[in-house]
């Protein structure tokens, strides 16, 4: 996304294909992907979603034209088929499972990043896979002190952030499945009255303000955050 909005005022066309209905949806979820894919829409970005490149052609160093196909089944997939026939327990998608110390189900074996799904605070404990740098550096921390006995349990709120086409959109913790939602300049899924995550648009610092509340362990109901 963030490579077509740099090129959206320098080439001829530029074209998106994505595998789910909105672009940066497991990331930031739905709507927060719709909001980006309008703004690069209205620069004359043409994106394919629920689609797959199948081909690319071309003639001297030129693509002319392009092959798209319907996706197999979409989604994410962490590079853990190594582990297969081994003890270690993963879920349906293939993410190994971690505990708050990054430990696997087999004593002294840690995972961190992309691959693992682990319980996320903010929604309860309910596991989750979460792609993003913030946490991948969480998790190592985490992992490198429990490997050194230091008993140290997760602690952090997800925060993602990038800039396109001049606008800056931030996103602090976690959208539940379960989570409604609200969307304008900026968005705060709930569970069970409660705010789980906050995205803006060109709010900033309000999305870091909340984090840091998140972090504290304080709540943010529905009726302070509306």
């Amino acid at each position: 996304m963030e490579i077509a909005a740099f090129l959206s005022d320098k080439a001829g066309a530029i074209s998106v294909v994505e595998k789910k209905e909105f672009p940066l949806q497991n990331a930031l979820g739905p709507q927060v992907g719709g909001v980006a894919m309008k703004m690069l829409q209205n620069r004359g970005v043409k994106f394919y979603m629920k689609t797959e490149l199948s081909e690319l052609k071309g003639k001297d160093g030129k693509v002319s034209h392009s092959f798209v196909l319907a996706p197999l089944p979409a989604g994410v997939f962490p590079n853990s088929a190594f582990l297969k026939g081994t003890s270690i327990a993963r879920d349906d998608s293939g993410s190994i499972l971690v505990d708050l110390r990054m430990q696997t189900n087999i004593l002294n074996v840690f995972a961190a990043g992309d691959v693992v799904s682990f319980p996320v605070a903010l929604l309860n404990g309910d596991r989750s896979s979460i792609h993003h740098q913030q946490v991948a550096e969480a998790h190592g921390h985490t992992a490198a002190l429990n490997m050194l006995k230091k008993d140290k349990e997760l602690h952090t709120v997800p925060f993602f952030w990038t800039t396109m086409v001049g606008k800056t959109i931030r996103y602090a913790g976690r959208r539940g499945q379960r989570d409604g939602n609200n969307l304008h300049s900026s968005a705060f899924p709930f569970r069970d009255g409660f705010v789980t995550a906050a995205a803006s648009l060109n709010c900033d610092p309000m999305v870091s303000l909340i984090a840091e509340v998140l972090y504290s362990g304080k709540q943010i109901s529905k009726e302070e955050a509306e």
